[in-house]
């Protein structure tokens, strides 16, 4: 190894080393004149980097400032590495002409170049600093990495294009289901769902940026996939295209997502005004009537139909809004208990059951003309989402049904009670609006029904005043109106009859004595009625208590001359003459 204090002593003299112990002999001309360029002031003197001939033997010949902590090193801590360099290029065995020294505790790298001198006699160690260029490539490299990491994972996918529109580069983990290798070579646009006779500018052919353009890209499986694409041509120094490199996002999902939402939110947008709609009727029937407009209309469909279940395990009409077609719609209430979808010639129908605690209590048909789209699957959910909403309608107007019908009928018989009969009369003979309904009021009382409970109990009682009620109720038509008065006393309302003909009913009811034959107790007091009759003529001006009052007397009038007969009440101009007179 060279002596430093030897080294330095001599470089800044500025003489050179023409001899002294070396295994290399005396300096020669090369060596010479880059000893005289490194003396102080001279032009290697002053170098960044680190400069020192060194002779066959590793011996360090001369050095400049830069140089001497690598020589500072070989000397107190000799690298066998550098050494090793050293003679590998003494030799002709190196394998490259540069070796790199790192000093990681200040952050410096040198790349050290030998240079042979004197024909090889001695070898010239020319050094730079590299760390810069170094930190750069390193962090090139992991930018790079980092970049090859985050496509692979991403979801998305990056692209490149020829001039020819075929792929050139494809994310190694490939895309919708094709693998890189599936797709590199092959022509882009032969994957994206396009318009016959539509021109569109995709994103692997275009000559401009492209920023969340949407297309359809088909899958393997031959299904297709929604993406949206940002791309920038590529051009080189001329501004010739060259291609197109981009990333694409699989948005299938998403967009599916989003359509979810959007039907939900119009389904319930849809049962919101239906709701809206039901609740803001009160009285049942108009409620019924409501729905089905409000159903009909929210499901686009020409008419609803909505359908109550009977007894018998059928149903029957509720409620319609729009024309019936010709074929009966009817048929199709039954076993709903899936949305039933039909094509009936003119028109489609869907029909569907409501329920009510798990029980069905109705149904709902829809219909449209036949050139009308079918009923899809949005439109069917629609339906199941709406018929629980008139479930609950229905079951509200068979609880206000059953309410009315117990406050306005006799419990035991199940005709009308008095309060309600003689409202429901004075409607007819009293109205609000419109002209007084011509009829003739009726009383019917039991006669020596006082036995048939003294002797038979009050069982057999009841069981009597019921088959009256059926007598009574099979002798009326639609419009007239029947009555339990209380106790064993009748009434009955026969609507726009005159009193002939009113007379004629009362004699069959008289004349049928099968509805009294099982209970008679007492052959000299057999079980009957007394009937008594009063006419109302609208013109009369007779009010309605005046014509119970007629009717009332007219029956007692029986009652008191022999019973199971009839009495005709005096017209009510003579009985109000007699009552001034």
């Amino acid at each position: 190894m060279a002596r430093d204090e030897t080294t330095r002593e001599k470089s800044e003299t500025g003489s050179a080393r023409e001899s002294g112990p070396s295994s290399s002999g005396p300096l020669g001309p090369d060596a010479k004149a880059m000893a005289a360029m490194l003396g102080e002031g001279r032009p290697f003197y002053g170098l960044d980097g680190p400069a020192l001939p060194l002779d066959r033997s590793g011996d360090v010949v001369l050095a400049n400032p830069a140089a001497l902590g690598i020589v500072h090193g070989m000397v107190s801590a000799p690298d066998g590495r550098l050494a090793a360099f050293v003679d590998a290029v003494f030799s002709g065995t190196a394998d490259s002409e540069h070796f790199r020294i790192s000093e990681p505790e200040i952050g410096v790298t040198t790349d050290l170049e030998a240079i042979m001198l004197d024909g090889g006699a001695h070898l010239l160690l020319m050094g730079r600093d590299v760390s810069l260029d170094d930190n750069l490539r390193a962090t090139l490299v992991e930018s790079r990495q980092r970049y090859k990491d985050l496509v692979e994972i991403s979801s998305d996918f990056a692209w490149e294009t020829g001039d020819n529109g075929k792929f050139v580069f494809v994310s190694p983990g490939g895309a919708l289901g094709y693998g890189a290798d599936d797709l590199v070579g092959m022509e882009a646009k032969g994957f994206v769902d396009l318009q016959e006779g539509v021109e569109v500018d995709l994103p692997f052919t275009t000559r401009r940026p492209m920023y969340g353009a949407e297309f359809r890209f088909r899958r393997p499986d031959g299904t297709h996939a929604n993406l949206i694409a940002s791309a920038l041509p590529l051009l080189d120094e001329n501004g010739t295209w060259q291609g197109v490199r981009g990333v694409c996002r699989d948005v299938t999902e998403d967009l599916a997502r989003d359509a979810a939402l959007a039907r939900a939110q119009n389904r319930e947008r849809h049962i919101a005004y239906i709701l809206r709609t039901i609740r803001d009727e009160a009285e049942p029937s108009a409620m019924l009537r409501s729905a089905t407009m409000a159903v009909s209309r929210a499901l686009s469909a020409d008419g609803c139909q909505i359908l109550r279940a009977d007894s018998r395990g059928g149903f029957r009409h509720a409620s319609t809004f729009g024309e019936i077609p010709a074929d009966p719609v009817l048929n199709l209430g039954q076993n709903m208990e899936s949305p039933a979808a039909r094509d009936m010639g003119d028109y489609r129908a869907l029909a569907h059951a409501t329920h009510y605690h798990h029980t069905v209590n109705g149904a709902i048909v829809l219909w449209r003309d036949a050139p009308s789209l079918p009923w899809n699957d949005e439109e069917v959910r629609q339906l199941v989402s709406v018929a629980g909403q008139v479930g609950i309608a229905l079951q509200q107007v068979a609880s206000h049904e059953r309410l009315e019908e117990l406050s306005t009928t006799d419990p035991m018989t199940g005709l009308l009670n008095r309060r309600t009969f003689n409202e429901r009369v004075q409607e007819r003979v009293e109205p609000i609006e419109g002209p007084k309904t011509k009829g003739v009021l009726a009383f019917v009382d039991l006669d020596n029904f006082k036995l048939v409970n003294d002797r038979l109990g009050h069982q057999a009682g009841d069981e009597v005043l019921i088959s009256l009620a059926k007598a009574l109720r099979a002798a009326v038509r639609t419009d007239d109106l029947v009555a339990r008065l209380g106790g064993d006393e009748f009434a009955l309302w026969l609507d726009g009859v005159d009193v002939a003909l009113a007379e004629d009913r009362a004699y069959d009811l008289l004349g049928d004595t099968s509805i009294f034959e099982p209970f008679i107790v007492d052959p000299e007091r057999p079980l009957g009625m007394s009937i008594g009759l009063a006419a109302f003529e609208p013109t009369s001006g007779e009010s309605l208590e005046a014509l119970i009052a007629r009717a009332d007397a007219a029956m007692y009038e029986i009652k008191r001359g022999g019973k199971n007969a009839l009495a005709i009440a005096p017209p009510a101009e003579i009985v109000a003459r007699a009552a001034t007179s």
